[in-house]
């Protein structure tokens, strides 16, 4: 008995011993920072860098991703002598490791987006849009493989495409581009991936869409997302994904952590840190961007306005007011997506205002629409863009259905007459609205000539103050 309890003791401290001497599975954790929808808001850069010069002094082998549309929203970056140099600049001196391409990386057409293909010293993905060769577009790839202490991590692009088959851009500046759903184009890309230890996507798609290509495509560690400014807060998986967002115009960044063990993913995690509550200044930064703001032109005072507006709509019915006067049209119709911000306190607007809340330069279109054509026109853009259509020279209630559709919609015109179906109006729009939005008419309209912002000038050149804090003309029954 006593030779069996000893053999056992043995036997015990040998397994004990062999276990000892295994090697420990190595752990390596993956640092990835993303941010989305930047709209160069080039102001917070300075804290920007700072919070990325302390999150390098921990972890200094992080990667930092852009999810798309660096570009249109601060007049100081779009209308630069060299339109966008200030944002690359600055995303260079960050240090952005890739970037992808939002849709509004075409508003420069395509010599804009050559220049700033050009001037990042980071790479562009997205595996579902191709050039001409003609275009001669540089640095820019389906995927980009890193590597980080034997890791080799993938990264897939992906951009949003509309119903008419392009990114939220006018048409005329894609031109010599060409897409494909990006579900179409993963399969591919994920096996020419499968010797990775992780595989992402970069996604300037819409948060929604993004939790939909997670169910599909498992196979991915995670999705850094763009385009719907989403404010994702905390971890969402999605079939196993992580799905990430970080609202926009560089008040947030995402930090996402990913462990693995013997290069196995176990773990995943994410913070959304604020980037206006970090405390410091990088002093280099912030030299850049006064230079780039010391330009008066763009303080110029062209109005002020009395009380402070809280709306899209709001600003909506200031930007059509001013295309419907201007033009002497009966009409006048903006579609939500192009009214760029949605509050204006009660203060002096200047220059940089106008050109921050309208900056695409879309050229005003002339028509001639029947009032049926004007609520063929209004349901095209519910669903194209999202939301009901803003409007001057009438007002209208509608109801939405059971599939997302507009309905009843009831007009009255200005005068307090309701829209004759039959009869003919003077309508005014931009050219994006004319050229995306899908809707039967007759008429194929005629330019101005002239584009909305100047128009919206011209306007606001014979009103010294503005009062839209209250105004709304679209109710929803």
């Amino acid at each position: 008995m006593k030779t069996f309890a000893k053999l056992t003791l043995m036997a015990c401290a040998a397994i004990l011993l062999i276990t000892a001497c295994q090697p420990k599975p190595k752990e390596q954790k993956l640092y990835i920072v993303s941010t989305n929808d930047m709209h160069a808001n080039i102001d917070n850069f300075p804290q920007f860098a700072a919070l990325m010069d302390s999150l390098r002094s921990v972890h200094p082998d992080l990667l930092l991703f852009g999810a798309g549309d660096n570009r249109s929203g601060n007049p100081v970056n779009d209308r630069y002598a060299e339109p966008c140099k200030p944002m690359y600049d600055l995303m260079n001196k960050v240090g952005f490791d890739l970037s992808t391409f939002g849709n509004h990386e075409w508003d420069g057409g395509p010599d804009g987006l050559r220049k700033v293909l050009g001037w990042a010293n980071f790479p562009f993905v997205s595996a579902n849009v191709t050039f001409d060769d003609t275009l001669q577009m540089p640095n820019h790839h389906p995927y980009v493989i890193f590597e980080r202490d034997g890791l080799k991590l993938g990264v897939i692009g992906g951009i949003q495409l509309g119903p008419n088959g392009l990114p939220d851009s006018h048409p005329k500046n894609c031109v010599g581009s060409h897409f494909k759903p990006i579900t179409e184009v993963l399969p591919e890309y994920i096996n020419e991936l499968s010797d990775c230890n992780a595989i992402f996507l970069l996604s300037h798609c819409g948060y929604e869409d993004d939790r939909e290509t997670a169910e599909q495509f498992p196979q991915l560690a995670a999705i850094f997302g763009g385009h719907t400014h989403t404010r994702v807060a905390e971890k969402q998986l999605v079939n196993g994904v992580m799905v990430t967002q970080a609202e926009a115009k560089v008040k947030y960044v995402t930090l996402s952590t990913f462990t693995f063990l013997d290069g196995k993913l176990v773990d995943k995690d994410m913070q959304l840190l604020s980037i206006k509550e970090f405390p410091k200044r990088n002093a280099e930064v912030q030299a850049m961007v006064d230079e780039y703001n010391s330009n008066e032109y763009f303080r110029t005072v062209v109005t002020n306005n009395l009380t402070p507006i809280e709306s899209y709509e709001s600003l909506g019915c200031l930007m059509t007011d001013a295309i419907r006067k201007i033009s002497g049209a009966d009409i006048a119709f903006q579609n939500p997506g192009g009214v760029r911000f949605d509050t204006l306190s009660a203060r002096p607007v200047t220059l940089k205002d106008i050109f921050a809340l309208d900056p695409f330069d879309n050229e005003i279109i002339a028509f001639s629409l029947s009032g049926q054509e004007i609520l063929n026109l209004m349901k095209s853009c519910f669903v194209t863009d999202g939301g009901p259509i803003y409007c001057s020279g009438c007002t209208y209630t509608y109801k939405v259905d059971d599939n997302g559709e507009m309905t009843d919609i009831n007009v009255k015109l200005e005068n307090g007459k309701p829209l004759d179906l039959n009869a003919k109006y003077n309508v005014v729009m931009n050219s994006y609205m004319s050229t995306v939005f899908d809707y039967e008419h007759e008429d194929e309209g005629q330019s101005t000539f002239r584009s909305s912002n100047e128009m919206m000038l011209e306007y606001l050149s014979h009103c010294p103050t503005i009062d839209y804090g209250k105004t709304s003309r679209v109710t929803e029954k």
